[in-house]
C-alpha cells in the first residue's frame, strides 16, 4: 500500500507566472430558512433528525462570527446528521479539474459531535456528495473532519479512506484551509492544512498534515481521481454547528510548493541529556529551528533543557529562495516532566485493610498491591516491596504493565499483622501503605455486599466500576455463591432483552467475565451463580464492573456474595482467560475463527476445568437460518483431539432463573442463554490432560451454517439473494472461555510476560448508545490509533487514545457489527463490536 506521508517528493510546477483566480462564497445572498434548494445547494439526511441546514444569523447559543448570515445545523439524537452539496455555477464557478494548485477554505463552528468539509465527486450523479452514508458508497473526496468531543479524533481523510490524524485546539469558529497540489509525488497529489483559531488572520500549519500524499489515481474515474471531481461539501452530525465564508482559489504561482516535516517530539524528564531535532523540507532546502516558548535553549537543531519542569514549543520554518516559495511554520511542543514530582499511586489489596485471614492451618497466601504512576512514557514503577512480620518481600508483575503486583507469604503465627507496601517510582518517589489483619482458623459463614442499589442505564451509566473488600483465606469455604437481585427504576425496567455481564479484576489485574447476564422484558428478577471457581479472585480489595448495554432507563442491580464454611477439595484455584471476545459465525471468509491454544499446565496443577460462556447474536431475515439467536448448532471443544460436544440452544420456557412472566418473546429457545436469566456456563473436565505437555485447545464451530446474507459471501446479490448483503447485524457469537486449575500448593504462574499485550476492553459489548474503552495496561503510555470500521470495511470513527477509560458515544452508528482495531506502534489488537 502506498505511504500516507511524502516525506520527499519532488514538486513539478510551470515556473511561468499567472494571475490568482479566487472564487468566494458567503450565503448572505440567500433567504433566511432551509438550506436545501436554495442557490443550488442541495442537502442530505445522514441518518436519522427531523431538520435540514438553516440558513440564519444564529441558531440555538451559536452566531455567525461576522454578523450576516450563515448556515447552522441545530437537531441533536441518536444518528442525527446531514450534509450538504454545492455543484459549481456561474456564480461561484471553481474548478477541480485542471489547477495545479487548489486552495480551499470555510469558517465552521465546531458542534458536539463532529463535522466535516471537503471537496469531491458525486458518483451516482443524485446531486449529494455524501462520504460515509451506506447510499452514497462511491462518493468522496478529501475532507476535512472536525471531531467535537476530542481533538485528537480530527483528521484528514483522503480519497482511498485511509486518513491521517491531529490534534488542535479549534473550539467555536475557526477557519481551515486546505491547500492541493495535485501535481506532488507523480501526480498522486499531496495536502496540506492550516487553521486560524478564532479567525483573527494568523495562519498555523497542522503539523501532521503537511505534504500528506492524496494517493489519487488519475485516469482512474472515480474518487481518487480529481478529475471528475465536481462539488465541494460539508456535513455536520449532531447539536449546533455553523458554517460560513467558503473561498476556493488558484493561487499565484510565486515560487514551487514546499512543506516540512517535523518529527513529533517525546515528552522528556528534566534530567535527560542535549537531543537534535529532525525535521526536513519536500524542496531540501535547510529547515530552521526556534524556541517560541518552555524551558530550553537552542543551539542549531541541538536542544537543551534548562532543569525546569514545562512545555516546550518548538518552531520549524524554511524561508524558501528564487525558486521556492517559503513553507508554512509547522509547531511541536512537548511536555518536561520532573520525575520527582509524581509519586506512585499505590493501593493494597490483599489481603485488605482491617480483615481477616482465614485458614484451617498456616499456609502461604498471595499478597496483591496495585501501582499506578502518571506520565508512563517517561516515569515508571521501579520496584514494590512488603515489610510484614519482620520479613522483606518483593512483589513483581505477572502481566505486563497492568499495575498489579503479588507475591508469596506464609505468617509464623496466628494472630494480628501489620504490613506495609512500599512503591518506588522513577526519580526515587516512594509511595507507602499500612494495612492490619488477622489470621485466624476460626472460619463462619460470611456475606458480602457488593454492588448495592446501582443504577445502570444511559442518564446514569451503562458501565459502573467500583472496589469492594473480601476476605482472604485458604481452604476455608467449600462454596461461595453470588445472589443477583434486579429490580426496576422509577418509570419501569428496560423493555428489551439487552447484554450485561459482571467481571472482576484478578490478581494479575486482567479483567475476567464472572457471569453474563440477558435483562428480562421489562420485570424484575432475582438470580443467583456459583462462583465457587473463582475463589482464587474474590479475595481482598477486588475492582469490579458491571455493565449493561441498555438504551434507555436501565435496571437496578445489587449482587451480594454468600460464603459457606467448608473444606474445599483443593486449597488454591487460579483462573486463565483463553478466550475473550466477539466473533463471527457462518462468516464464508471466517468460518472457524477462534483461535488455537496450546497450553502448558503448572507443574503444580492437580486437577483443571475449562468453563464457556456462549452466547448467540443477529437473527431475522438478514441472517440465514436466524443465526445466531436462534439457530441450533452443535459446536466441538477439542483437547488433544479429545472431542466435546457443545449445544448451544437452551430451553427457556420455563425460564432458567425462574423469572417469568416476563414481556416479549422471552419463551423461545435461545443460543446459550434466555431473557431474564444468567447465560449458561458449559463447563469440560481437564483434569486427564494436566500432565501432557503442548496441550491443544480449538473451539471449532458447527461447520455446516454458512450466511448467505453476508458482504464476505461471493454469491450475495443485494435485491437478489437477501435485501441487504451489507446490513451488518450478521450471526456473531460472544465467547468468554476461562481455564480453572486447582492445586494444593500456592503459586504464582511463570508464563513468559506479554510484551505486545494492549488488553483492549469494550464494555458492555453489545452496546447501545455508549461503549466504555478500557485496557488492562495501567503504566504504559500507549499512544494507540483506535479505528473503527463495519463489517464492510469502511471507517466510521478513527482516534488517538492514550490507554485511559474513555467512554465513547456511538448513538450516531448504525445498528449492526463493528471491528474495533488498536494499534500502539507494533503492538495490534482486533475486537468485534456489537451495536444494539
Amino acid at each position: 500500500m502506498k505511504s500516507l506521508y511524502a516525506l520527499s517528493f519532488i514538486l513539478i510546477f510551470s515556473i511561468a507566472l499567472h494571475a490568482q483566480v479566487e472564487y468566494d462564497y458567503n450565503f448572505n445572498s440567500l433567504s433566511i430558512g432551509n438550506l436545501d434548494g436554495q442557490d443550488d445547494w442541495v442537502t442530505i439526511l445522514h441518518t436519522a433528525g427531523p431538520s435540514d441546514m438553516l440558513v440564519d444569523y444564529a441558531a440555538g447559543s451559536v452566531a455567525s462570527h461576522d454578523g450576516t448570515l450563515a448556515v447552522f445545523y441545530n437537531s441533536s439524537g441518536g444518528g442525527f446528521g446531514r450534509t450538504a452539496t454545492r455543484k459549481a455555477t456561474p456564480n461561484f464557478n471553481f474548478d477541480f479539474t485542471q489547477a495545479n494548485t487548489i486552495e480551499m477554505e470555510i469558517d465552521m463552528y465546531r458542534n458536539y459531535w463532529g463535522m466535516f468539509f471537503g471537496a469531491g465527486f458525486d458518483a451516482d450523479g443524485d446531486g449529494h456528495i455524501a462520504p460515509g452514508l451506506v447510499t452514497e458508497p462511491n462518493d468522496g473526496g478529501i475532507y476535512v473532519n472536525i471531531s467535537a468531543q476530542n481533538p485528537a479524533n480530527n483528521k484528514i481523510v483522503l480519497p482511498d479512506g485511509n486518513s491521517v490524524s491531529f490534534n488542535v485546539a479549534n473550539d467555536g469558529w475557526c477557519r481551515y484551509k486546505m491547500v492541493l497540489d495535485f501535481t506532488a509525488n507523480n501526480g498522486e497529489g499531496a495536502v496540506a492544512l492550516s487553521y486560524d483559531p478564532g479567525i483573527t488572520g494568523t495562519w498555523i500549519a497542522v503539523t501532521e498534515v503537511q505534504g500528506v500524499n492524496m494517493g489519487l489515481t488519475p485516469g482512474s474515474g472515480n474518487k481518487q481521481d480529481r478529475t471528475v471531481w465536481d462539488g465541494i461539501f460539508f456535513h455536520s452530525q449532531g447539536a449546533t454547528g455553523g458554517f460560513d465564508d467558503i473561498t476556493i482559489r488558484e493561487p499565484e504561482n510565486n515560487g514551487l510548493l514546499q512543506f516540512i516535516d517535523f518529527t513529533a517530539i517525546p515528552n522528556k524528564l528534566t534530567t535527560d541529556p542535549p537531543f537534535i531535532l529532525e525535521a526536513t523540507a519536500t524542496s531540501g532546502l535547510p529547515v530552521v529551528f526556534e524556541i517560541t516558548d518552555g524551558p530550553a535553549t537552542l543551539n542549531g537543531n541541538t536542544v537543551t533543557l534548562t532543569g525546569v519542569a514545562g512545555f516546550v514549543t518548538i518552531k520549524a520554518s524554511q524561508q524558501g529562495d528564487p525558486t521556492w516559495a517559503p513553507a508554512p511554520d509547522v509547531f511541536q511542543t512537548f511536555e518536561v516532566v520532573d520525575a520527582t514530582a509524581y509519586s506512585p499511586d499505590l493501593t493494597i489489596r490483599r489481603p485488605a485493610d482491617n480483615t481477616k485471614v482465614y485458614m484451617a492451618e498456616l499456609n502461604p497466601i498471595l499478597i496483591v498491591a496495585s501501582a499506578y504512576i502518571e506520565h508512563p512514557e517517561v516515569l515508571s514503577i521501579t520496584g514494590v516491596s512488603c515489610i510484614v512480620d519482620g520479613q522483606t518481600i518483593f512483589l513483581t508483575e505477572k502481566t505486563w504493565n497492568t499495575g498489579y503486583y503479588s507475591a508469596e507469604w506464609t505468617p509464623s503465627t496466628f494472630g494480628n499483622y501489620s504490613m506495609t507496601i512500599n512503591a518506588t517510582s522513577t526519580g526515587g518517589m516512594v509511595s507507602s501503605g499500612t494495612v492490619t489483619f488477622e489470621v485466624t482458623n476460626e472460619v463462619s459463614d460470611l456475606t458480602v455486599q457488593a454492588f448495592d442499589h446501582t443504577h445502570i442505564s444511559t442518564s446514569t451509566s451503562t458501565s459502573v466500576t467500583q472496589d469492594f473488600v473480601f476476605p482472604t483465606y485458604v481452604g476455608s469455604f467449600d462454596q461461595i455463591m453470588a445472589y443477583l437481585d434486579v429490580t426496576c427504576p422509577s418509570g419501569g425496567c428496560d423493555a428489551w432483552d439487552r447484554v450485561g455481564n459482571m467481571e472482576a479484576k484478578g490478581p494479575t489485574g486482567e479483567w475476567v467475565e464472572i457471569f453474563r447476564y440477558i435483562t428480562p422484558y421489562g420485570v424484575p428478577c432475582d438470580h443467583s451463580l456459583d462462583a465457587t471457581d473463582y475463589a482464587s479472585i474474590f479475595q481482598g480489595l477486588v475492582e469490579m464492573r458491571f455493565s449493561i448495554g441498555t438504551d434507555a432507563q436501565g435496571f437496578i442491580v445489587d449482587v451480594t456474595f454468600g460464603f459457606h464454611e467448608g473444606i474445599p477439595q483443593y486449597k488454591y484455584s487460579w483462573v486463565d482467560v483463553i478466550w475473550r471476545g466477539t466473533f463471527p459465525f457462518g462468516d464464508y471468509a471466517s468460518m472457524q475463527p477462534m483461535d488455537t491454544i496450546i497450553w502448558d499446565f503448572e507443574p503444580e496443577v492437580e486437577a483443571s476445568k475449562l468453563k464457556i460462556i456462549n452466547t448467540g447474536h443477529g437473527w431475522g431475515d438478514l441472517n440465514t437460518g436466524n443465526a445466531a439467536e436462534f439457530y441450533n448448532a452443535t459446536h466441538k471443544i477439542k483437547v488433544n483431539g479429545t472431542e466435546f460436544d457443545q449445544h448451544l440452544l437452551v430451553t427457556c420456557n420455563p425460564n432458567p432463573d425462574g423469572c417469568q412472566p416476563q414481556n416479549g418473546t422471552w419463551y423461545f429457545n435461545r443460543a446459550g442463554w434466555c431473557p431474564g436469566s444468567i447465560s449458561y456456563v458449559y463447563e469440560y473436565d481437564l483434569t486427564p490432560f494436566v500432565n501432557v505437555s503442548d496441550v491443544e485447545l480449538v473451539y471449532e464451530f458447527y461447520p455446516g451454517y454458512v450466511d448467505y446474507c453476508h458482504p464476505n459471501h461471493p454469491d450475495c446479490i443485494t435485491g437478489v439473494t437477501c435485501s441487504d448483503c451489507n446490513s451488518g447485524f450478521n450471526p456473531h457469537y460472544i465467547i468468554a472461555g476461562n481455564l480453572i486449575s486447582y492445586t494444593n500448593t500456592l503459586y504464582i504462574p511463570t508464563g513468559e510476560i506479554e510484551l505486545n499485550h494492549i488488553g483492549l476492553q469494550l464494555t458492555p459489548n453489545p452496546a447501545a448508545d455508549f461503549v466504555l474503552l478500557s485496557t488492562n495496561l495501567k503504566n504504559a503510555s500507549l499512544s494507540a490509533t483506535v479505528r473503527i470500521l463495519s463489517v464492510s470495511g469502511q471507517l466510521m470513527k478513527q482516534f488517538t487514545w492514550e490507554g485511559n477509560d474513555v467512554t465513547l458515544d456511538i448513538s450516531e452508528l448504525p445498528v449492526g457489527l463493528y471491528v474495533v482495531i488498536v494499534e500502539a506502534g507494533e503492538n495490534r489488537e482486533i475486537k468485534k463490536l456489537v451495536i444494539l
